[in-house]
């Protein structure tokens, strides 16, 4: 079997598709294509490569991983605000905004604590640790956004749905790759 895909449900009840293909290498997964055309729309066109699988360096998924996750700058910003919610509707990837978002007793949306990128990794770890200054019920869901406020809803995930009291802390680790 070259290709297969399945829809797994968690322990949590989030719904994942799994793929697999042996055949491919892990960096093929981000890929892009060339064309290279000599005199193009000319009579003498000469097409020298098309539609050539390119490769993705190892400085190129390092630059990547800098723009989409470990970017701090503004204009820029990376993916790297670390938001909650009690929503229980599921991860969509549909989604613009995190369904109900927590703003406020300790929970409301922030810059990960802890923003890590080796060079020469396709691995980007973001940690942040909430403490909970009032009571909430039933979190469950959490996702990265590039701003503190609005922005772009990047990755989202549930989770086993829990029950905060004040000073009670949640670590939320997310671990991402490209590809």
């Amino acid at each position: 079997m070259t290709n297969c895909v399945e829809r797994v449900t968690g322990i949590d009840g989030s719904q994942v598709k799994l793929g697999k293909n042996p055949g491919l290498k892990e960096d093929s997964l981000i890929n892009g294509y060339v064309t290279v055309i000599k005199n193009a729309g000319k009579p003498d066109e000469q097409v020298l490569c098309k539609d050539k699988h390119n490769l993705l360096t190892t400085d190129g998924r390092d630059f990547f991983h800098a723009q989409v996750y470990t970017n701090t700058s503004a204009g820029t910003r990376a993916a790297n605000f670390i938001a909650l919610t009690t929503d229980s509707s599921g991860a969509d990837a549909g989604d613009t905004t995190l369904p109900s978002e927590i703003t406020t007793g300790g929970l409301a949306r922030g810059l990960a604590d802890t923003i890590t990128h080796n060079n020469d990794s396709n691995v980007t770890t973001l940690v942040k640790t909430f403490t909970a200054t009032a009571t909430h019920t039933a979190v469950q869901m959490s996702g990265t956004f590039n701003a503190a406020s609005g922005a772009t809803l990047a990755h989202e995930a549930t989770f086993t749905a829990v029950t905060l009291v004040s000073s009670d802390t949640l670590q939320v680790t997310w671990t991402l790759t490209l590809g």
